[in-house]
């Protein structure tokens, strides 16, 4: 990008992850309580079985609304979920469903307050929903 005196402008793009303090995961009923024994907390949605299909939960989509609300941001009447295929140790499956094209929240904005009393106001391109992988012990 450059400004309008044919300068270089340095822009810096953050991505963030935060994990959402629900009861269960995002598209199952399945726990996602800390410190249980490893494989216990899946259902047939998380092991990909044929012909099982997603709930999306609804205390996920909450929470993001709510933020989308706290950020003044675009939040959106239909949103729409993908199927990202991509191979990854914890990503047994081979697929993750997520967000991009029809995100939960859109543009949006925070204010921080700097140092020196100045603000600064940080854009927020989306905020989008979708299933964590595994982890790998």
């Amino acid at each position: 990008m450059s400004n309008d005196n044919g300068q270089w402008e340095v822009v810096i793009g953050l991505e963030i992850h935060a994990q959402l303090a629900t009861k269960s995961k995002i598209f199952s009923g399945a726990s996602t309580a800390y410190g249980a024994e490893p494989n216990t907390q899946t259902s047939v949605v998380d092991i990909a079985l044929p012909g099982v299909l997603p709930v999306l939960n609804k205390e996920a989509v909450h929470m993001a609304v709510k933020f989308g609300m706290a950020i003044d941001a675009e939040v959106a009447d239909r949103s729409v979920f993908d199927r990202k295929n991509y191979f990854y140790p914890d990503l047994p499956k081979g697929y993750q469903i997520s967000q991009f094209e029809l995100p939960v929240v859109g543009l949006g904005s925070i204010d921080i307050e700097l140092e020196n009393g100045e603000t600064k106001t940080i854009g927020i391109t989306r905020a989008h929903l979708e299933e964590d992988a595994g982890k790998s012990l």
